[in-house]
């Protein structure tokens, strides 16, 4: 269970854990004056009935497409996505109900798959997760069998969202084809592309695995700050809200690049629905502007920004299972790559000083690799972004294999050498 505020963004565990103290204490003391009943007890609080959140929040996600989408209509019957057909897929998990919100604003959403909210999650794809080669592989053949506009999808609870998109528009039919995933750093350079018209020159907060290319698109082509943190949303949400509220930095939007999003617009809540919400209306915009019989991707407004062909992070497990040893080899690892660049021994690689968690190292072709180790299980975490597979290999992964062949006894690093 996750909670949020506007006054603090994401509760952290020190913040829940004082918010069930003072609940027990305010149950207390309205049951000793009898405001709760009896059947509560003196430590616990049994509401009455059931409070339905539901509406509320579906109301203010309708309030936050209708100002993405202005419309010169003042009826109760606007429809600001009438022209849309968007499949939504939330894996019947918490986020369903978005199908039934879009299509009362005018989409048509026929095509969306897997909107029962039963927990039955679908067989092609498990636990809904939109960075799942399975999840996005059944929203494109969704969205193909109705020429969408746009998929949608969501994980379980609705927190992280990633999209589908036709990469060609058939200019005279308007026919959508070669749908691809926007999800990653695609995701983050495309919300970035939203902010830096709505909020010119403000920050974007991201976890540190972000890609070489995408810190360049933020800060040369948009004109925004980029602020890479440590991994987990968390981390990342509190990070932007710090900046914000200390004036260091007006940090509009704090993503991480599994798909968690928060903005400062709506409170600094981790919401992939509000995510959908800004894709959708900037999708809607670019309609309403280009006018009858003109059609245009949203992949084309970020088509300056450069990916990487290769990208894959791996894991080396530590075989005594202790964090101690995880720990004191990692350290060891830093330590033996910081010295092969300082003493020139590998030409390609250079220390990225503007890091935050374990050690990144910038390639000469453009790419990176970076290491960290897990916080709570015996991982080290390896991430690398190459121009190629191959040089992949030959630059990165054979000059680290045979550093951590030194530690042989302790690690199981076979996920590399397969790589």
């Amino acid at each position: 269970m996750k909670f949020f505020s506007n006054a603090v963004g994401g509760l952290t565990s020190q913040h829940i854990d004082e918010l069930i103290v003072l609940a027990q204490e305010e149950g207390r003391e309205w049951y000793n004056m009898g405001i709760l009943p009896p059947s509560s007890g003196n430590a616990g609080v049994m509401c009455s009935e059931l409070v339905n959140f539901m509406p509320y929040y579906k109301e203010t996600l309708k309030k936050a497409i209708l100002r993405e989408v202005p419309t010169s209509t003042s009826s109760s019957t606007i429809k600001p996505l009438a022209n849309l057909n968007i499949v939504v897929n939330p894996g019947n998990g918490a986020g369903c109900f978005f199908a039934d919100l879009l299509s009362d604003l005018g989409a048509n959403v026929a095509g969306s798959i897997h909107c029962t909210p039963d927990g039955t999650f679908p067989d092609t794809f498990g636990v809904p997760n939109p960075e799942k080669k399975e999840m996005v592989e059944a929203t494109v053949k969704a969205c193909e069998a109705v020429g969408a506009d746009i998929g949608v999808m969501f994980d379980t609870d609705a927190d992280r969202s990633g999209f589908v998109l036709p990469r060609t528009i058939e200019p005279s039919t308007g026919a959508r084809s070669d749908y691809e995933a926007l999800n990653g750093n695609r995701m983050i350079a495309l919300i970035s592309k939203i902010f830096s018209k709505s909020s010119p020159g403000c920050t974007i907060v991201t976890d540190s695995t972000t890609s070489e290319s995408l810190s360049e698109y933020l800060q040369d082509e948009l004109g925004l700050n980029h602020y890479r943190h440590v991994r987990g949303y968390a981390n990342v949400i509190g990070k932007a809200k710090e900046l914000t509220d200390g004036k260091k930095a007006n940090a509009e939007v704090a993503i991480e690049i599994s798909g968690h999003c928060a903005m400062k617009e709506n409170g600094y809540v981790d919401d992939g629905t509000y995510t959908a919400v800004k894709i959708i209306g900037l999708l809607a915009r670019m309609n309403d502007a280009v006018g009858d019989g003109e059609h245009g991707s949203l992949l084309d407004l970020i088509s300056k920004f450069e990916e990487m062909p290769y990208e894959e992070e791996r894991r080396i497990q530590v075989t005594d299972g202790s964090l101690e040893t995880t720990t004191s080899v990692f350290n060891q690892l830093v330590q033996s790559l910081k010295v092969m660049c300082g003493d020139g021994s590998v030409e390609d690689w250079s220390v990225d000083e503007d890091n935050r968690e374990g050690v990144r190292l910038r390639l000469s072709s453009g790419g990176h690799f970076m290491i960290r180790k897990s916080l709570h299980d015996p991982v080290i975490s390896m991430q690398v972004e190459s121009v190629s597979r191959d040089e992949a290999q030959e630059k990165v992964l054979e000059p680290f294999l045979s550093l951590l062949k030194e530690h042989d006894s302790v690690l199981d690093y076979s996920a590399l050498e397969n790589a």
